[in-house]
């Protein structure tokens, strides 16, 4: 079923009805399984993959953060001011996403669970951006 197949979701058709691993099923059954495929693919599966952070991006951030580690073993004080970089670039970046995701019409909720936070706390700390 190669055709239903994206990173982190395989899906399968049962009784003209698609399912995915991750636990996603359609609310109905489909006339045909070209329908129901499509369906899998458009309703569920490439709005999950577009949701999460690109893969190769994820790489860097997972090869960056391991050097940081060996950095404070080997160097602190080196570390110390590589971190201070990063934060002086993170803390704009995130007010920037937050603000372009409020204007996009996200929910504090919603903004919340990307942060890894409640919606009382991203609001918050967030509220004068938008």
């Amino acid at each position: 079923m190669d055709d239903m197949d994206l990173p982190g979701h395989q899906g399968t058709i049962t009784d003209l009805r698609p399912h995915c691993d991750c636990g996603w099923v359609a609310d109905r059954h489909f006339a045909t399984r070209d329908e129901a495929v499509a369906h899998w693919l458009r309703g569920h599966a490439l709005p999950a993959v577009e949701a999460e952070p690109p893969g190769w991006l994820l790489v860097k951030s997972d090869v960056l953060r391991e050097q940081v580690e060996v950095l404070i073993k080997t160097r602190p004080d080196v570390a110390l001011k590589l971190l201070t970089e990063i934060e002086s670039w993170h803390r704009p970046l995130t007010q920037r996403a937050v603000a372009a995701a409020r204007t996009g019409g996200a929910s504090w909720n919603e903004v919340g669970q990307a942060l890894g936070v409640t919606r009382q706390a991203a609001h918050e700390r967030f509220r004068g951006l938008s």
